[in-house]
This record gives C-alpha cells, sequence and structure tokens, in this order.
C-alpha cells in the first residue's frame, strides 16, 4: 500500500475513467457480487473462484466434494445393512419383507415372535378399553400381526444378530445426515463469505482505506 499525492490520484482517475469508457458492456461489481453469491449456492467455493480468489474456493469445493462423496457412502451402506437384516429375517424368523413399515422390523429386534407382540397390544388394549371387549379386540385386529405378517425367531442370537444388523444401518444413516447438514452448512458458509469477506480481485488496482493516517490508500493485486 503507497499514500497517494495528487499528481498520483489525478492520473489514476483519469486511467480508471478512460477504462470504463471501454468496457460499459461489463457487470457491475454489485451485480458481479450477486452472481458470485449465487454460483457459492450451487457449488461451495465457486463464487470465490469467480471473484479470483482460487484457493479458497478449491478449499471449499474439494470439501464438498468429501462431503458428498461420504454422504452417498454411508446412505449406500445403511441402505445395504437394512437389506441384508430384512432378508436375515425372512431366513430365520419367516418374517414378510413385503411390508414397507419400519415399526413391524422395529418389532422384530425387540419380540421374539408375533404372539409375544401381540399379547403386549392385547394388554395394551384392555387398558385403553376396560369396559369394551369389542373395541379391545378391533384395537388388537387393527395393530397387531397375524397370518402373512406374523414372525418367530428361530434363536435369540439370530435376533440379536438381526438387531445389530438394523443398528449399524441406523448408525450409517444419522453418519449420513450430518453430512448432508455438513454439505447445507457448508453452501451457507460460502455464500457469506462470497458476500461480505472475499475481495473481488479481478481488478488489479483498487481502493482501501488508510487507518495509520486518515486517507485512502492503493493496492496493487500481483
Amino acid at each position: 500500500m503507497v499514500k497517494l499525492n495528487t499528481l498520483f490520484i489525478f492520473v489514476v482517475v483519469i486511467n480508471l475513467a478512460f477504462s470504463s469508457e471501454l468496457t460499459k458492456t461489463e457487470p457491475t461489481p454489485s451485480s458481479y457480487k450477486g452472481k458470485a453469491i449465487l454460483a457459492s449456492a450451487l457449488a461451495p467455493g465457486w463464487g470465490q473462484i469467480t471473484l479470483k480468489n482460487n484457493l479458497k474456493g478449491e478449499i471449499m469445493l474439494w470439501t464438498d466434494g468429501a462431503l458428498w462423496l461420504f454422504y452417498g457412502g454411508y446412505s449406500w451402506y445403511g441402505n445395504s445393512r437394512n437389506h441384508d437384516a430384512k432378508n436375515f429375517a425372512s431366513i430365520y424368523a419367516d418374517a414378510n419383507t413385503k411390508i414397507k413399515n419400519d415399526e413391524y422390523f422395529r418389532a422384530l429386534e425387540r419380540y421374539n415372535s408375533s404372539d409375544v407382540y401381540n399379547e403386549d397390544i392385547r394388554r395394551e388394549a384392555r387398558e385403553r378399553f376396560p369396559d369394551d371387549p369389542a373395541a379391545q379386540n378391533s384395537y388388537l385386529l387393527q395393530n397387531g400381526y397375524f397370518g402373512d405378517s406374523a414372525w418367530i425367531w428361530q434363536t435369540d442370537s439370530f435376533r440379536f444378530t438381526y438387531w445389530n444388523k438394523r443398528k449399524s444401518a441406523r448408525s450409517a444413516f444419522t453418519k449420513a445426515g450430518f453430512l448432508l447438514g455438513g454439505a447445507l452448512l457448508n453452501r451457507l458458509v460460502s455464500m457469506i463469505d462470497c458476500a461480505f469477506f472475499t475481495p473481488d480481485k479481478r481488478n488489479k488496482i483498487g481502493f482501501v482505506p488508510n487507518f495509520d493516517e486518515p486517507g485512502i490508500g492503493l493496492i496493487y493485486r500481483f
């Protein structure tokens, strides 16, 4: 940064005025910033690269790529473990894998058989409708599992193995959720940084306040 004398200010102003006549079709600084912010919303770091802050932009882009890569990996692993768990339950508990309700597969983790589960539902029905046997039976039929949806685990160890598969799937989905949040946060940080903290380096010459002494300073970017 160098201090400007009157002659140098005059030369710079004339030069900038002349150059502005040649570049009237160029976007204004504010509109260019707006485009950079939009670019950062699409891909974190893109806006920084647009403003010629390449190092910062590349770091954000690589970070975004890594977050999405790990998100995809954990999502795939969670789905794979869930699929394995359902197949396992079908083989060792005669569970119905066509059922879409996840409550059914959670019940498979906790109960050795659908009969034991239905006993809990019957007990809950008596508590809800103590003087209404018809309502109790209706509640049982609505919430219990019978026929094609019935199950019975061959051993407790098989049920525990099933529970472990489901647990690892839940853990993977939780990590994937954090990574997705990280990717969204990275976009937000990139947009805010682009709007307030990233200078526009497209122009080599610029003016900044001089805090050491009252005045204006000139900077030249190499």
